[in-house]
């Protein structure tokens, strides 16, 4: 499995020069990476869980640039995660990643969360977990989890085809969505596997994947892979993917979540 997704990362990056630095803080835990052009981590650093990102972010930046001996001016493009997750930590990763490329125009390549974390599981999870669906849960608080799902396609493509585009669900509505059940991985596992598996036994495996999270180094392949697809945009144009809108605006607008 990992060769055939090294040899299909390597066959979409034929365009891709230089090095790529990638940015992943949709969690509590941020973490950064740099990656050559092969998608072969050169450096990363995460930082401490329940850190704020806006103090860690730069230092890790740094950090890896100095640690894989690379020069700013070296970096192709920079990949970001750019959620769903916790609100306020993608606005400072977003916000990061835009102040470091504004200035010299460097292209920036959004990378959606739980796709990184689809990505993140492959190389973490038994083989016999990833023959069924493959679906990345982040927790969105009040019983919900952010969810998409992903299957596994022929081994000569890129591996993973989207089959449930990323949403905020209950329980009962991802069973619904996804009545075949699958592989749940991401911390949102913890917050819908215990009603999934006495509505459905057998059909969803949460103890697998429980404690993951989306890794720096899948955010940069996935980073490489919208390179060459052309994919790239100024750092003007990137934003966070939210899904829904934070418990404050929602309190304060006095409007339901959506």
């Amino acid at each position: 499995m990992e060769k055939a997704r090294g040899l299909a990362i390597r066959r979409l990056m034929t365009r891709a020069v230089g090095k790529l630095l990638a940015v992943e803080s949709a969690t509590t835990q941020a973490e950064v990476a740099v990656l050559d052009a092969e998608g072969r981590v050169l450096a990363c650093r995460g930082g401490q869980s329940g850190q704020h990102h806006s103090e860690t972010l730069l230092p890790l930046v740094d950090a890896v640039l100095s640690e894989s001996e690379t020069d700013w001016d070296a970096l192709t493009a920079v990949a970001v995660s750019v959620g769903p997750g916790a609100f306020t930590s993608l606005r400072i990763g977003v916000a990061t990643v835009k102040g470091l490329c504004f200035g010299d125009e460097r292209p920036v390549l959004a990378v959606p969360t739980l796709e990184a974390l689809a990505w993140s599981a492959c190389d973490s999870i038994p083989g016999d977990s990833l023959n069924c669906a493959l679906i990345p849960v982040l927790d969105a608080r009040r019983g919900e989890v952010y969810a998409a799902a992903y299957r596994r396609g022929q081994p000569s493509d890129s591996g993973w085809h989207r089959i449930l585009a990323p949403s905020v669900f209950r329980a009962q509505e991802l069973k619904q969505a996804l009545p075949e059940g699958g592989c749940l991985v991401g911390e949102g596992a913890s917050v819908v596997a215990g009603e999934l598996e006495s509505q459905c036994p057998g059909r969803f495996d949460g103890a697998a994947g429980a404690a993951l999270r989306p890794q720096a180094k899948a955010v940069g392949q996935l980073g490489w892979r919208a390179w060459a697809a052309g994919e790239q945009i100024p750092a003007s144009r990137l934003v966070p993917h939210y899904i829904r809108r934070a418990e404050a605006e929602v309190k304060r607008t006095q409007q339901r979540f959506e």
